[in-house]
């Protein structure tokens, strides 16, 4: 059964709102990084967010839906550095905010590829039906298990996502590649993200920059999914021409 919500551990007076983790726990200052790896390792998304720009520039010069992911990714970089370096209520609400943008825009930018505006949209409407459910048992307790908000949308995004690359497969084996290592890179990453503070006796600076790393990597990923997406579908659209005589 669903039980009440689950408090965070306990941490400076000052940093005793939003997530909790384990650099959180150890942090003794208030000044910058407060969190040193879950800061520096905003690195990572960033990098991501430039790979993609490049990879599009480079391969899909023309797709500005792609663009926007790229500088998605950037924005929630730096974000999510300075949340983490600050631990700023501005900055947790801008990280989070385009963060979730960013996954909205992939499931809409991919779905546009597979179907009509009308298909595309229906299905962001599924997802976002789902996302509403799965907001009732964020940081909640089932049988006595903690459940973060992150675990109870797992579900949700990896049937849309199982969804998506199915449909994939049909038009592009390369791309469907693209988009299964980029949920298994996310699923990665939420473990890693579920465990952080499971581990801090062991491991004071806990996983949660590894969450950073495998998602951001599995974005980037997502990215690459879509720029060879559309090219597939056109050589596979492309009505046959008769030989030359």
């Amino acid at each position: 059964m669903i039980g009440a919500r689950v408090k965070a551990p306990n941490a400076m007076p000052q940093f005793n709102f939003g997530p909790v983790y384990c650099e959180t726990l150890s942090a003794t200052s208030t000044s910058f990084p407060v969190e040193p790896m879950n800061t520096i390792s905003n690195g990572v998304i960033v990098l991501f967010g430039l790979l993609s720009l490049y990879a599009t520039i480079k391969r899909a010069p023309r797709a500005a839906d792609l663009y926007l992911l790229a500088a998605l990714l950037v924005i929630t970089g730096i974000g999510s550095g300075v949340w983490h370096g600050l631990r700023d209520r501005f900055a947790l609400f801008f990280e989070v905010q385009s963060g979730l943008f960013f996954m909205f825009a992939l499931i809409f930018f991919w779905s546009r590829r597979l179907w009509s505006y009308g298909g595309a949209a229906l299905f962001l409407v599924l997802f976002v039906a789902g996302f509403a459910v799965s907001r009732q048992f964020w940081d909640t307790s089932i049988f006595g298990i903690p459940l973060q908000r992150w675990v109870a949308l797992a579900p949700v995004v990896i049937v849309a996502a199982v969804a998506l690359i199915a449909q994939t497969y049909v038009h592009s084996k390369r791309a469907a590649a693209y988009g299964a290592t980029a949920l298994g890179l996310a699923i990665v990453a939420l473990i890693f993200r579920t465990i952080d503070l499971s581990v801090c006796s062991a491991f004071p600076i806990g996983t949660h920059f590894l969450w950073h790393s495998f998602l951001s990597f599995g974005g980037f990923l997502g990215v690459m999914g879509l720029i060879h997406l559309p090219r597939a579908r056109g050589v596979r659209a492309a009505p046959a021409t008769a030989p030359a005589e």
